[in-house]
């Protein structure tokens, strides 16, 4: 397994199984490397088996599948040039082409079809009043006005007041103009159609501030008979939580079950999500006991880099459970929940990640990404009556096997105050036990995510080229209940470098790695930690840090999203300077002997860049050994969905700098000798 293996990959996103379970449509999702860029086309599979996929569109910009009710067309997302936005079209699965059903400059995404299959809402940032002909556009963007404290945000860019998300229909047949739902000054996500037909239904934030406390979205009702879109007078709220409602389903009795989470008091860093049932807009949570997030995903470099899609989520035939998934020990998996008392039935396996997922309209059948150690993603539909599966198609399977990967193996061990730590080993082909490797501990961000079982290409290149790799889910990591997430407020970091260090500990004591090749990586919280072990220790031989945190007061005043809730700090950086200090590697930068490679994207407004020059710029002028490398025109997502050529040379630049410290390999474009 090599760096440039990424570029063969194939990807399955956003499968969407028809709706009496027949067929899967997907977003096919590969490199075109011609173009240096993801190219994205539907295609479809017989969700019985034996015949293997095939295209519905060539693409190359061709995304968001959605079945109409009745199942004979396709709803779906085509951007005819790269960097434009896309339109809806129809295709007919009868044959013949696709037709497109807006033109509209904004664009649009998010189709969902009406109950009977005439009307297609969606989601447009488009501003009738503004977007005219007559509307001349400046030559020269002109400067922005910034009144509020968030007015950016990482992989989307400026916030564009003007030119919101908001909710709108079409008819399906093609030939009448597209028409707004809604206006104003809040976005809206998520929309899909009442029972009835005669409402779409939707989630917005509608705080005129809500930096100041958690993340929060409603669900909302908007009437589709409206003459002129509404701002809010027309709007109902059907469903209030404090907290965020990420995903929802209307109930036959006109309720609604969802994925939620409730924000208890005091605010805690993490607020798991939990199955509620809303009853006449007031929720019941189904799964208080369960202490375990519903519908979260994992981490992984190989999720698709395009082609959208979610998590499963649905409603089955009884009305009395729902179909989702729950997220335990580094796993997240398929399973049923009853809305009774919230007892859980797993469906998938504690080594099987699900990736992206849908259901059956009659509720019998899932298709779903199902992936692992072993393989980024394969399809796979599930029949949940019988709870039988069937892999329907392992787009990688080639590619992997004459990879010949090494073992991954499943640790627990205790850390410094007997806290036991789950973790991973990836030991490189051929591994033998007798042998002395060197050791590179991947370290992941969030701080409130967690590794497992998932396909990491960056860990399986590190192993084929002789190293032993060791990722752990230290506290704070998910997946194992709200207390472990939430135990580093305010203490992070902290205890979790603990838990890391007492991790290297003890794969020192296996026997097999050699203690003085060391090497320690990972990024943005995981670059904090990494800045953070080389401020504290002196025991790793290298060290790479990616869109990392390096001064918790910077960061406080340029991030993308706002500090101002309590949850990290108490107080803001003025009004508790030494606090900021204590916890930020920069502090401590002059205790560094570690030699430090900077991995940062220059557009990376989540960590600007800033984060890394400071630990550059610290090191150099203590002449010690440093380097960076920064990548144009990337953001915070490099190395998950970074373009294709930059993702090679971010991997080749890892191995190249552990090479040159813990084997001994000249790597001059670091412009740093090899101590003699």
């Amino acid at each position: 397994m090599r760096e440039e293996d990424l570029l063969k990959f194939t990807w399955i996103a956003d499968a969407q199984i028809s709706p009496d379970g027949r067929r899967v449509a997907f977003t096919r999702v590969v490199v075109d490397e011609a173009e240096d860029a993801y190219a994205t086309s539907l295609w479809i599979v017989d969700a019985e088996g034996g015949a293997p996929p095939s295209p519905l569109t060539a693409g190359p910009r061709d995304s968001q599948a959605r079945w109409a009710p009745d199942g004979t067309k396709l709803a779906f997302v085509r951007a005819r040039e790269a960097g434009k936005p896309g339109q809806l079209h129809v295709l007919p699965m009868t044959g013949g082409e696709a037709t497109a059903l807006t033109s509209l400059e904004h664009g649009v995404s998010q189709p969902a079809w009406s109950p009977d299959g005439t009307k297609i809402a969606f989601m447009s940032g488009e501003n009738p009043e503004l977007d005219t002909p007559e509307k001349k556009k400046p030559k020269n963007e002109p400067g922005r006005i910034v009144t509020r404290p968030e007015w950016r945000m990482n992989n989307e860019g400026f916030y564009d007041w003007d030119h919101l998300d908001h909710v709108w229909v079409v008819d399906s047949a093609d030939g009448t103009p597209p028409r707004p739902l809604t206006r104003g000054y809040f976005r809206e996500g998520s929309p899909a159609f009442s029972r009835d037909g005669q409402h779409v239904l939707f989630l917005s934030d509608r705080r005129a501030e809500p930096w100041f406390e958690h993340e929060e979205q409603r669900l909302y009702s908007v009437p589709i008979g409206l003459a002129e879109p509404t701002a809010g007078e027309a709007l109902v709220e059907v469903a209030a939580l404090r907290g965020p409602i990420a995903s929802f389903h209307e109930t036959p009795q006109g309720g609604f079950v969802a994925v939620a989470g409730i924000v208890p008091d005091p605010m805690p860093t993490y607020v798991q999500s939990d199955l509620v049932v809303f009853e006449k807009g007031k929720g019941r949570n189904v799964t208080p006991a369960l202490d375990l997030p519903v519908s979260e995903e994992i981490s992984s470099d190989q999720h698709p880099p395009r082609g959208g899609g979610s998590l499963p989520f649905a409603l089955l035939p009884n009305g009395t459970h729902a179909l989702t998934v729950v997220s335990k020990a580094g796993a997240a998996r398929l399973a049923t929940i009853a809305l009774a008392d919230g007892k859980v039935d797993e469906r998938t396996g504690p080594r099987e990640e699900v990736v992206n997922g849908s259901v059956s309209r009659d509720g019998r059948r899932a298709a779903v990404v199902l992936g692992g150690h072993d393989r980024p993603g394969d399809l796979v539909v599930h029949d949940v009556e019988t709870k039988a599966s069937r892999t329907l198609w392992q787009p990688n399977r080639e590619l992997l096997e004459g990879a010949k990967l090494g073992e991954v193996e499943e640790i627990r061990y205790p850390s410094f105050d007997g806290r036991e730590i789950h973790g991973w080993i990836v030991k490189p082909p051929g591994f033998d036990p007798k042998k002395k490797y060197p050791l590179i501990l991947e370290i992941h961000g969030g701080p409130h995510i967690a590794y497992g079982v998932g396909f990491f290409h960056e860990f399986r290149m590190l192993a084929a080229a002789g190293y032993v790799v060791l990722y752990t889910n230290p506290r704070g990591s998910t997946t194992y209940g709200r207390e472990f997430a939430n135990v580093i407020q305010y203490r992070y970091p902290g205890d979790d470098a603990k838990d890391l260090l007492a991790g290297v500990d003890a794969m020192i004591a296996r026997g097999y790695v050699d203690a003085k090749r060391l090497g320690v990586t990972g990024g943005s919280g995981g670059g904090l930690l990494t800045n953070w072990l080389v401020t504290q220790t002196p025991r790793f031989a290298a060290a790479i840090t990616q869109r990392c945190v390096s001064d918790w007061a910077g960061m406080y005043y340029s991030c993308d999203f706002t500090m101002y809730m309590p949850f990290w700090f108490r107080r803001a950086p003025w009004q508790d300077a030494k606090e900021y200090a204590e916890r930020s590697p920069l502090t401590f930068v002059d205790q560094v002997t570690t030699p430090l490679l900077v991995l940062h994207a220059e557009e990376d407004w989540r960590t600007p860049i800033a984060q890394g020059e400071a630990m550059f710029r610290a090191l150099k002028h203590q002449r010690k050994p440093a380097a960076m490398v920064r990548f144009p025109g990337e953001n915070h997502e490099l190395s998950r969905s970074g373009t294709p050529s930059r993702r090679v040379q971010n991997q080749r630049v890892i191995r190249r700098w552990f090479d040159h410290w813990l084997m001994g390999k000249e790597a001059p474009e670091f412009g740093i000798p090899l101590p003699a």
